[in-house]
């Protein structure tokens, strides 16, 4: 495998050196020709390699027809079947299902609240039970852990404030909705 590496890298830097000195040997040449010929100017050899660029104009765009932002002219225009479908019920989205999501966050309610009254006990100065864990990094702050319990708290409460919208939304009566 590492000859096979070797060959390859060989071939290829050979073939470089092959490519850089015919280019620059091209490149001597044409010098060579325009000094040998000083009848010729150097600006017209350059000019007949060089293509002519084209420049635009405001009356050159006015001829073409008008397109939008869009690469492909109907891009903007919508299928005609979309129109015709009737909008399904968010899936399975059901009661039970809505149910089932709200008490699984209702659930993840208590320890938090549990956590977020030890920490405010300890910060009244009040005797806490459990021992603060250290491990083997520098313990946080005991208000930034309040802080970052009380957010987990409003996130999921919001989470689940958006999902009884949902499901008032989408038929599902407030009373199947714990």
């Amino acid at each position: 495998m590492n000859r096979v590496l070797r060959l390859f890298a060989a071939v290829f830097l050979a073939s470089g050196c092959v490519s850089f000195t015919a280019s620059s040997a091209r490149a001597q040449n044409d010098s060579a020709v325009s000094a040998q010929n000083p009848g010729q100017s150097g600006t017209s050899a350059a000019a007949s390699q060089t293509p002519d660029k084209k420049v635009w104009t405001n009356d050159d765009f006015k001829s073409h027809p008008r397109r939008g932002a869009s690469s492909s002219p109907d891009s903007n225009s919508k299928p005609p079947n979309t129109a015709s479908k009737p909008k399904s019920n968010n899936s399975n989205k059901n009661a039970a299902w809505y149910r089932a999501q709200i008490s699984k966050l209702q659930g993840q309610i208590p320890p938090i609240d549990e956590k977020i009254l030890q920490l405010q006990a300890a910060l009244n100065g009040q005797q806490v039970n459990s021992p603060r864990p250290y491990g083997w990094s520098k313990p946080d702050d005991w208000h930034a852990q309040l802080a970052k319990y009380q957010g987990q708290r409003d996130d999921i409460q919001t989470k689940i404030s958006a999902l009884e919208d949902e499901a008032r939304h989408n038929g599902v009566s407030e009373n199947e909705i714990p």
